[in-house]
């Protein structure tokens, strides 16, 4: 019986056009727009040798800095040439383009100081990231707040990590790529509306399918649920066509943590279905156009927050100032784990992402049962 449901939604979900356009025909049609518009971007911004950075400052951190910034190879080749300058000297060339940008030690912590927000600067930002949590390990260590046998006894629970060897060494990348990230992560995104179109023809207050469903002697937590597994099955095959024709057919490449990425896909596909549940239940007095409508703008808008036109300053102040904006902006969370198993080797921001997402996605599951539980009808 279960499975039954399970194929006759399939049928219902495969016959809509409009999800079917929206999840895949859209997707690679945009994906082919990028890579044609795009194709001329592949410049390897991120691992340049010899990148022009200066520190600021002339204390124990400088030289530390330094001669980490100095010792950071890609395929034997010196990834920064460092300049020492004062405040003033340092400004300036970072306002005549000479530099990518400056750390200045003379703050406690160390203040990375950018001009705009590129795949450089994020590779700068990561490096003061590791160089503060080591530096705080340090002084810890001196200050006796912890013993070097509790270190020492920590030390096979901590991979031991290397400012330079958390990104991935020869790793090319390119602007293209990022766009293709939040390209999949806003394709994941539209998948809320298999969410709404569930929420439609479950609620006897919003169409005739619903009243026929509350009529009928099957569990309703059955139906819910053989809903919400056919929704899943067909976003996900959706979405790993789509990754599909964007590896083997534009040429994306997305690393080789396949397992990885597709885990994240169906997390992501899973929250977004019952994001897009969530509101069709809370816009119970909306058509079904509308509330399709109003949902791809909220996409569309959180796939800007996350920096996919052109907004990558926009992104990155969000990440600095409002962290919890972009921890709870699902597109934004699913870019960056595609991008951090991309580019690092560390996979410790990716399992934060993951963990953001798994919460998200068990908070709507709890809402929408609850808002399902609720309803009553006084006839039908």
């Amino acid at each position: 019986m279960f499975g039954r449901l399970i194929i006759c939604r399939l049928k219902v979900l495969l016959r809509n056009r409009s999800l079917i356009f929206w999840t895949l025909i859209f997707p690679i049609v945009l994906g082919l727009f990028f890579k044609l518009v795009f194709n001329n971007l592949d410049q390897a911004a991120m691992l340049t040798t010899e990148t022009p950075i200066a520190v600021v400052g002339n204390n124990q951190d400088s030289q530390y800095l330094t001669q980490i910034l100095t010792q950071a190879k890609s395929q034997q080749h010196h990834l920064y040439r460092v300049h020492h300058l004062t405040s003033m000297q340092a400004n300036q060339s970072l306002n005549n383009d000479k530099i990518v940008g400056y750390y200045d030690t003379r703050t406690n912590p160390v203040k990375l100081v950018v001009v705009n927000n590129s795949e450089q600067q994020a590779i700068l930002r990561f490096i003061l990231s590791q160089y503060e949590q080591n530096r705080t390990l340090t002084m810890n260590l001196k200050s006796g707040q912890i013993s070097a046998a509790d270190l020492v006894s920590e030390m096979p629970k901590q991979p031991q990590r290397h400012y330079t060897q958390n990104i991935a060494q020869g790793r090319k990348f390119d602007s293209m790529s990022f766009y293709f990230f939040t390209l999949v992560a806003m394709t994941i995104g539209f998948g809320f509306s298999f969410g709404i179109k569930n929420a439609n023809d479950e609620q006897a207050n919003q169409s005739a399918n619903g009243i026929r469903i509350n009529l009928t002697p099957t569990s309703k937590l059955m139906m819910i649920t053989s809903n919400l597994i056919a929704a899943l099955i067909v976003l996900y095959s959706i979405i790993l066509l789509v990754l599909a024709v964007f590896h083997f057919g534009y040429q994306i490449d997305f690393g080789h943590r396949w397992g990885a990425i597709l885990g994240v896909c169906f997390i992501g596909s899973a929250l977004q279905i019952c994001l897009g549940k969530f509101l069709g239940n809370i816009l119970a007095q909306k058509n079904y156009s509308q509330k399709l409508g109003f949902g791809y703008f909220i996409i569309i808008i959180l796939s800007m927050l996350a920096g996919m036109m052109g907004t990558q300053d926009i992104k990155y102040w969000i990440d600095i100032h409002l962290p919890l904006l972009g921890k709870i902006n699902t597109v934004n969370l699913i870019s960056d784990s595609l991008y951090q198993l991309f580019f690092y080797q560390s996979l410790q921001p990716f399992y934060q992402n993951l963990y953001w997402l798994m919460v998200l996605s068990i908070i709507l599951i709890i809402i929408d049962y609850l808002l399902e539980r609720r309803s009553q009808y006084v006839s039908l």
